[in-house]
C-alpha cells in the first residue's frame, strides 16, 4: 500500500488520519474517510474523519452521526452487543444512500454533503467493533474491481487504524487530564465542567464532539463554554490555547 512507511511512523499522532486519507485517496479515490469504535450499549466513538478540500466537513457529519443517526446505519444490522470474548470476524459492506430508509439520516449524512456510495470495513473482536468507512460522491460509484481492491487492503487498514486508536486514546486521555490540571492552576475560578469543556476544546473537539464525550447536550456544552470564556476574559480557541499552553 502506498505510503506504508509514513503510516507506521505516524501511528498514534495527529498526522496519521490525514496520511491515511491521502493514501486511500490515491488508490481508492475516496471523498471522505471515517473510522469509529463501537462498544455494547454505547454511542460510537469517532477515531478520525477526513475529507477532500480544506473545510472539516467529514468531522461535523461524523459527530452528527454519533449523536443522532448511528442506530439507523445499515452496517449496524449485525448486533454489536452479542459477541463473545473469543469472537473474531471481519467483513465488508457496500451500501448506497438510496438503500437508507431513515430520511433524516440519509439527508444529513449523505445528501447534504453530496455523498452517495460507501464501503465499510468492519472488524469485530469480542464486544469491540472497529469500522472504517470509505465514501465516494454522487455519480462516482465503486466498481466491483474497486471493492476488491479495498478488500485486498482491508486487513492492513483495520490493523493500522486499531493500533492508532489504541495509541491515540491513551494519549488523548493523558492530554485531557494534563489540560484540566493546568486549567485548575491558571483559572481556579472555573467549575469542573467548565475545565473539562475547555480541555476538550484545546484537544480540538467540536462542540458536538464534546457533548458526546461528556454525555451532555449540545446547548449545555455551549453554555459551559460561554461561561468559561467570560471568566477567563477571552473570546476564541486561540486565546484559550495561549493561556493554557504558555
Amino acid at each position: 500500500m502506498p505510503g506504508l512507511t509514513d503510516l507506521i511512523e505516524h501511528l498514534g499522532t495527529p498526522a496519521f488520519p490525514a496520511t491515511l486519507f491521502r493514501s486511500t485517496f490515491d488508490w481508492a479515490k475516496a471523498s471522505h474517510l471515517t473510522a469509529f469504535a463501537f462498544e455494547p450499549r454505547q454511542k460510537p466513538r469517532l477515531i478520525f474523519a477526513e475529507n477532500t478540500g480544506t473545510a472539516p466537513i467529514a468531522r461535523g457529519v461524523a459527530d452528527q452521526y454519533c449523536r443522532d443517526y448511528w442506530r439507523h446505519d445499515l452496517a449496524n444490522r449485525v448486533p454489536l452487543d452479542t459477541g463473545t470474548a473469543d469472537r473474531s470476524e471481519s467483513w465488508i459492506l457496500h451500501t448506497q444512500a438510496s438503500e437508507i430508509v431513515h430520511s433524516d439520516y440519509r439527508r444529513a449524512c449523505y445528501a447534504s454533503v453530496c455523498l452517495d456510495h460507501r464501503v465499510s470495513l468492519i472488524d469485530m473482536k469480542g464486544n469491540h467493533t472497529l469500522r472504517i468507512n470509505i465514501y465516494r460522491s454522487k455519480g462516482d460509484a465503486f466498481s466491483d474491481d474497486d471493492v476488491q481492491r479495498i478488500a485486498d487492503r482491508a486487513g492492513l487498514l483495520l490493523a493500522l487504524t486499531r493500533r492508532h486508536a489504541d495509541y491515540g486514546l491513551a494519549d488523548r486521555q493523558n492530554s485531557f487530564t494534563r489540560y484540566r490540571v493546568r486549567l485548575a492552576g491558571v483559572a481556579p475560578g472555573l467549575t469542573r465542567r467548565e475545565r473539562e469543556v475547555c480541555a476538550a476544546i484545546i484537544l480540538g473537539l467540536t462542540s458536538e464532539g464534546i457533548a458526546l464525550e461528556l454525555g451532555v447536550g449540545l446547548n449545555t456544552v455551549l453554555t459551559y463554554k460561554k461561561r468559561a470564556y467570560a471568566r477567563l476574559g477571552i473570546s476564541s480557541q486561540n486565546e484559550l490555547m495561549r493561556l493554557v499552553l504558555n
